[in-house]
């Protein structure tokens, strides 16, 4: 019973070399859907899997002697890599760094982003955990200002009808059947957000995406989990805070995006995406001094 996504609904296929496999039995442990396992020393395919092989990889990057190879799925021999070593790795203190000086930026320098930085940034960001593979999350790229504000006016206008269904009448019509949270966030967020999103369109500026030189939208498949997008903007934002750029996550627009079905096929974003998240890069405009320390509502442990 193979797993379906987006892009393929056949199970990969998992190949043994006989020869080079010493029945460790550590490929047997990873693989969590049962696929493998030990008739005395020899290493078999299990015929009844629980959904059959949804090409993790766990079997082939475990094994010490290259005896197995998983193909399918968008998967080859030539996707496993040697491992890096330890001593090539990051610290943690030089992560640890990286990540309490990180800045939500949306204020940029007239200066655009070089396709090798975006290169980089994306060779990082598809390194990231991505739920049942092969992944089911794509990326929208707008380079350039000009791109980053054309999406911008747009999705403003197809936000202007929708600022009816925010009205206090329908707020207060909706008001039963809203969980409290939602009330407040509606009436004290969301009201405010599109007001100011069409007022600084009308002043000619973008208080959406803030004309920065660079946008990525990872939005995900109507197979995946809501999760998916954000894990690998999550990793591009590191990477691209580790080039010296400046990001911000923009969480607003999605919720507003899936609705707009004109929007989305213009730019190529499948109909049946639900979820996403915005990350616009720039180089920074001002420098920060300061370090901001962050809380956790609870923390606990049991």
């Amino acid at each position: 019973m193979p797993i379906p996504t987006s892009r393929t609904a056949e199970n990969a296929h998992i190949i043994i070399d006989q020869d080079s496999c010493n029945a460790c039995g550590a490929c047997v442990e990873v693989c969590k859907d049962f696929g493998l396992y030990l008739d005395g020393e020899i290493l078999k395919i299990n015929p009844e899997p629980v959904f059959g092989c949804f090409g993790c990889g766990q079997c082939a990057a475990v094994c010490p002697n290259g005896s197995i190879i998983v193909e399918g799925r968008t998967l080859s021999a030539e996707d496993f890599i040697k491992q890096p070593s330890r001593g090539s790795r990051t610290t943690y203190d030089y992560l640890y760094r990286l990540m309490l000086s990180r800045r939500s930026v949306r204020d940029f320098k007239e200066k655009d982003i070089e396709q090798s930085m975006i290169d980089e940034i994306l060779r990082a960001a598809v390194t990231s955990p991505m739920g049942i593979p092969p992944s089911d999350t794509g990326v929208q790229i707008f380079k350039g200002k000009n791109k980053v504000r054309e999406f911008s006016y747009e999705f403003i206008d197809a936000l202007k009808p929708m600022k009816r269904y925010f009205s206090p009448f329908m707020l207060i019509l909706m008001r039963p059947f809203l969980k409290k949270e939602d009330y407040i966030l509606s009436k004290q967020f969301v009201v405010p957000l599109i007001d100011v999103l069409l007022k600084s369109k009308a002043e000619g500026k973008n208080h959406l995406l803030y004309d920065a030189p660079l946008a990525m939208y990872f939005y995900n498949s109507g197979f995946a989990d809501p999760a998916d997008p954000i894990i690998p903007a999550t990793y591009a934002m590191l990477a691209a805070e580790s080039l010296g750029l400046g990001t911000c996550m923009i969480g607003s627009i999605a919720p507003f995006l899936k609705h707009m079905k004109a929007l989305k096929k213009k730019y190529r974003i499948p109909k049946a995406s639900r979820d996403g998240v915005f990350l616009i890069i720039g180089h920074p405009k001002y420098k920060y001094a300061k370090a901001i320390k962050r809380t956790f509502a609870k923390l606990d442990y049991y």
